[in-house]
């Protein structure tokens, strides 16, 4: 007859794993974790400035429009106005510009008259993280205009490295649009 206390001591001896099996699984995942981990940074650096591009691309078309509708209006050299969707947009030889007198929502209002973006002016941002993905900002003094994701806020500033800059203004020949990512 087989011992069947010693056959229950055996069964009950390998009910878990050993504290070098647990090391060694620990150690494995720290391995994937850290080979995971840049990648994912990446991913999410790339995703930022993949968007950054994309409106870009969409403000430059906006531009083209607008630049059509001033040739319509007869407003394409020195200061003018146009109206889009019901906003007044200040334009700058026949394209959109700043005008230092508007408030950050008038401001923000014009952007979103020539290019669909769900934005806030950054004062509504200061108080809303939530109130949309981007914000909008002025350079006053050097007819700019800025977006910047709503993330950002309280890294936002002119030489914040994620970020849209717009500018038409007599300092420029033609108006540019310039994305900066490196700090996306």
């Amino acid at each position: 007859m087989p011992n069947t206390t010693h056959s229950k001591k055996r069964d009950t001896q390998h009910n878990g794993f050993t504290l070098i099996e647990l090391v060694i699984v620990i150690v494995v995942l720290g391995i994937l974790a850290a080979t995971a981990i840049p990648k994912f940074i990446n991913l999410r650096h790339d995703s930022r400035a993949a968007t950054l591009e994309s409106i870009k691309g969409t403000m430059e078309s906006a531009l083209q429009l607008v630049h059509a509708r001033a040739q319509m209006e007869n407003q394409t050299s020195g200061n003018g106005e146009i109206e889009i969707n019901g906003v007044k947009v200040p334009l700058y030889n026949g394209y959109p510009s700043v005008d230092g007198r508007d408030t950050f929502p008038e401001l923000n209002a014009q952007v979103k008259a020539w290019i669909e973006i769900d934005s806030v002016d950054r004062n509504t941002a200061f108080g809303d993280r939530n109130a949309a993905n981007f914000f909008t900002d002025r350079a006053r003094r050097y007819n700019q205009i800025f977006i910047f994701f709503m993330t950002d806020y309280d890294s936002k500033g002119v030489n914040f490295q994620c970020q849209i800059r717009y500018e038409n203004s007599a300092l420029v020949a033609a108006p540019t649009i310039r994305v900066l990512t490196d700090s996306c």
